[in-house]
C-alpha cells in the first residue's frame, strides 16, 4: 500500500459544512513520511522546509528555497508579514513584474578605462523601473508611519534597507554584487509590502480569534505552514494561505481532508549550491533562520574583507585571494561581516575614547608624528608632507577655496589635548598635486583615476567600509608604474610599496596582470595624461577634497555617536538613519557619492549666504548630535534670519566641526573647496 494512503484511510473524506483549521481541502505527506500537511483554504501543497538548512546566497542573489520571498517557509511569531509577501503575478503586464526580475550580464554595463576591469552598472532601463517601485514604496512607507503614534521599527528597516540597496546600483561594482543588491532591493520592497499589509490590514485578525465563516485565501500571498493550532485558526481567520503540519501518526478520524495530492515542488527557483555566495546560516528552520535571510541582504561579496586589519597587507591580499579561489571552485566562502566590521574606521563603544590603533595600518610611521627625529625625505618630499596643512595652500591646481573653511582650519587650536589618530580614507590632496614649485606627475593622476572607482566603491559602502591608509601608502600607490613592481624587494622601502600594490590589486581579482593603462577617464570623459589639462585636473582634486571631507565626517560621526542598539537589524537601521542625515547636506539620496559633477557651486559652496541655508541646516542637524556642541547651534538656520546671523551660525558651525576632527583624529581635516566652474 501506498505510505501516502496510509493516514489518508483514517480521514473522513465529506467536508463540513464550516471548515475548521483542522480539516483540509487537500493534504499530502513528505517525502520521508514523517509529516502531514494540510489547508483549510488551498488546493496545493508545497513541499516544505523541515530540519537542519544550509542557507547561502545562489547565483540570483536570494537564497532558493530557504527565502520567504520566493517559497512558503515556517510561521515565525517575530516574521508574521513573511506569509503575506506577494507571489508573482501572472499578468506579464502587470506594473510589479520588475520585482521578479532577475538581471543578466547583458544588464551590466562595464566600466571602461579603469584599472579593475570587473566594475560595472546595472543599465538604465530596468533601473529606471526599480526606481519608479522604489519611489512609490518608500511614498507609502512614509503615509503609514506618518499616522501612527509609536513608530514600528521593522518597516523602517525594511524600507531604509530598499533605498540603501537602491543606491547602489548607482555606482559601479562587480556583476555579482550587481546581482545581489538587485536581489535586495527586491526583497525589501516585498517585506515593506507585506509589513504594510500586515499592521494595515491583518494585525487585528492576528491578535483576535475571528467569529463566523473565513474570508476566502488571498491567493496572492506566499503563505505560511506550522504546527501551532493557534497560528494556523489565525491566519485562516485572516484569509492567509496556510497548511497545518502534523505528525502522520497523529492524523485521527475526526479530521476531514478532500483531496489527497502530491507536494508541488518549485519549477523557477535556483536551488543549486555553486558557491556563487556567501553561507549566511547553517542551523533548524525558524525564528534565526527568518533573522539571517533577513540580515543576509547587506552584504557585498566582491569586497576584499580582510584589509587594513593585517600588519602584513601582503599577507591580507593573499589571503583574500585564496578565499576568492575558493568561493570561484564551488565552495561558498565564509561569512566575513566580523572581520570587516573589526576593520572599519574607529568606532569605540563609548563616544570620546581614543581611536584604537588597531583600526588602522600598523604602518612603521604614523601620519603626524610628535617627535623631532630628523626627515631623511627629499626636499620635495619635505614641501608636501611637512607643509602647514592647517593654511590653504596656493596651488595653481587647487580649486577655488570656501572662506569661512579655511579660516576656521587656520585658527584650529592645535594647543587642545587630542583623543587618537585617523590616517586618510582618500589621497591627500596635496599628495595628488605635488609640491607647488614643481609640475605634477600625470603618473600620480593616472594611477589615481585608475584606482579611484574601487577604492571609492569599498569607502561609501555603509556596511563594510574600511579603514584609513597611512600617507606615506597613498603615496607608494600613486607612484607605482606596475601593480607588479616591487615584489620579492628586500629593502623596507620596496617592502612597503608591495605591500600597499598587493592591496590594490587585489581589488581586481578577475585581472591577471598587473599592468596599467595609459587611457583613463573621468565622469565619462577621456583623461589626457601628456600634457596633463588643468582644468581637469582641478576638478579632480576637486572631487578628492569633496569626498577626503565626506568620508571624515561619516567617519567622525560614526566614533562620536556609535551605534547604541543590541539588535543587528536596530544598529542597520542606525546606520541607514546616519548615512540619510548625513547625506542631506550634500542633497539627500541616502548616499555620500559623487553621482556627477556639479554644473555649478551650491550647498554648502554656494557663493549667496542664502542658498547656503538648506545644505548648513543639515550640517547643523548633525553637529547636535554630538557631545559639547555649542548651545548657539540650538537654533535652526532658516531664511527667517539675517545674513548676519546665518553667517555666524555657519562659522561656529564650521569650528565646531574642524576642532573636533582634529581633536578625535590629531591632524586637519580635509575641507570642502568650490567646484572650478
Amino acid at each position: 500500500m501506498d505510505p501516502r494512503e496510509t493516514w489518508y484511510d483514517r480521514v473522513k473524506h465529506q467536508l463540513p459544512s464550516q471548515l475548521t483549521y483542522q480539516d483540509g481541502l487537500v493534504g499530502a505527506m513528505t517525502d520521508d513520511g514523517q509529516w502531514v500537511l494540510t489547508s483549510p483554504n488551498v488546493t496545493f501543497v508545497p513541499n516544505p522546509v523541515l530540519d537542519h538548512i544550509r542557507v547561502e546566497v545562489r547565483s540570483d542573489g536570494r537564497f532558493g528555497l530557504q527565502d520567504p520571498i520566493q517559497w512558503p517557509q515556517l510561521f515565525s511569531r517575530m516574521y508574521s508579514h513573511y506569509p503575506l509577501i506577494l507571489r508573482r503575478p501572472a499578468d506579464p503586464n502587470d506594473p510589479r513584474q520588475p520585482i521578479w526580475w532577475r538581471p543578466t550580464k547583458q544588464d551590466f554595463i562595464p566600466i571602461h578605462r579603469s584599472a579593475v576591469s570587473c566594475l560595472g552598472t546595472l543599465a538604465a532601463q530596468p533601473r529606471r523601473r526599480l526606481g519608479q517601485l522604489v519611489e512609490g514604496m518608500t511614498s507609502r512607507v512614509s503615509l503609514f508611519v506618518e499616522k501612527q503614534t509609536k513608530p514600528n521599527q521593522y518597516i523602517n528597516f525594511c524600507n531604509l534597507s530598499m533605498r540603501a540597496a537602491f543606491n547602489c546600483l548607482t555606482f559601479p561594482s562587480t556583476y555579482r554584487d550587481l546581482v545581489v543588491q538587485v536581489a535586495n532591493v527586491q526583497r525589501y520592497w516585498l517585506e515593506s509590502n507585506a509589513m504594510l499589509e500586515y499592521l494595515g490590514n491583518h494585525i487585528d485578525r492576528f491578535l483576535t480569534l475571528a467569529v463566523g465563516p473565513p474570508p476566502p485565501a488571498e491567493l496572492s500571498f506566499m503563505g505560511t505552514y506550522t504546527a501551532d493550532p493557534v497560528a494556523a485558526w489565525k491566519l485562516f481567520s485572516a484569509g492567509i494561505p496556510v497548511w497545518l503540519i502534523r505528525a502522520s501518526h497523529s492524523i485521527t478520524s475526526d479530521v476531514s481532508v478532500a483531496d489527497l495530492v502530491f507536494l508541488s515542488r518549485p519549477t523557477d527557483i535556483e536551488t543549486n549550491s555553486t558557491g556563487f555566495g556567501q553561507l549566511v546560516y547553517i542551523g533548524h528552520v525558524g525564528e534565526r533562520h527568518h533573522a539571517a535571510v533577513s540580515r543576509g541582504g547587506h552584504t557585498y561579496m566582491d569586497i576584499p574583507t580582510i584589509f587594513l586589519s593585517h600588519q602584513n597587507t601582503t599577507q591580507g591580499a593573499a589571503q583574500y585571494k585564496q578565499q576568492l579561489s575558493t568561493s570561484q571552485a564551488g565552495q561558498a566562502a565564509p561569512s566575513s561581516s566580523s572581520q570587516v566590521l573589526d576593520a572599519r574606521p574607529p568606532q569605540p563603544q563609548k563616544a570620546g575614547k581614543a581611536i584604537n590603533a588597531s583600526m588602522r595600518p600598523q604602518a612603521r610611521h604614523a601620519p603626524y608624528r610628535r617627535d623631532k627625529r630628523p626627515s631623511k625625505a627629499t626636499p620635495a618630499e619635505i614641501a608636501v608632507s611637512q607643509r602647514d596643512k592647517f593654511v590653504e595652500e596656493n596651488h595653481p591646481l587647487f580649486p577655488p577655496p570656501i572662506p569661512v573653511w579655511t579660516e576656521c582650519l587656520a585658527q584650529v587650536n592645535r594647543q587642545a589635548p587630542t583623543l587618537g589618530r585617523m590616517d586618510y580614507f582618500i589621497p591627500e590632496p596635496a599628495l595628488l598635486v605635488g609640491p607647488s614649485s614643481r609640475p605634477p606627475k600625470s603618473r600620480y593622476f593616472r594611477n589615481w583615476l585608475q584606482g579611484r572607482e574601487p577604492w571609492i566603491h569599498i569607502m561609501t559602502h555603509s556596511t563594510y567600509r574600511q579603514g584609513p591608509i597611512h600617507q606615506q601608502w597613498w603615496r607608494n600607490f600613486l607612484n607605482h608604474q606596475s601593480l607588479d613592481e616591487a615584489e620579492g624587494g628586500l629593502s623596507h622601502t620596496a617592502k612597503k610599496k608591495a605591500e600597499v600594490l598587493a592591496l590594490f590589486k587585489a581589488l581586481s581579482p578577475d585581472e591577471e596582470s598587473g599592468t596599467v593603462r595609459d587611457d583613463v577617464e573621468f565622469y565619462g570623459r577621456s583623461f589626457p595624461l601628456d600634457p596633463l589639462n588643468t582644468q581637469l585636473c582641478k576638478e579632480v582634486v576637486w572631487e578628492v577634497f569633496e569626498m577626503g571631507f565626506r568620508l571624515e565626517l561619516w567617519a567622525l560621526d560614526q566614533h562620536i555617536r556609535p551605534s547604541s542598539s543590541q539588535s543587528p537589524q536596530e544598529q542597520q537601521v542606525e546606520e541607514y538613519v546616519r548615512l540619510d542625515l548625513i547625506s542631506q547636506i550634500f542633497g539627500g539620496g541616502g548616499h555620500i557619492r559623487l553621482v556627477d559633477l556639479p554644473m555649478n557651486n551650491g550647498g554648502l559652496a554656494a557663493v549667496d549666504t542664502r542658498e547656503r541655508i538648506p545644505a548648513l541646516e543639515a550640517f547643523r542637524s548633525v553637529l547636535i548630535r554630538w557631545p559639547g556642541v555649542p548651545d548657539a547651534l540650538q537654533q535652526h538656520i532658516s531664511i527667517n534670519l539675517s545674513h548676519q546671523q546665518v553667517e555666524e551660525l555657519e562659522r561656529l558651525a564650521v569650528k565646531f566641526y574642524l576642532d573636533q576632527f582634529y581633536i578625535h583624529s590629531s591632524r586637519a581635516a580635509i575641507v570642502p573647496h568650490r567646484f572650478p566652474v
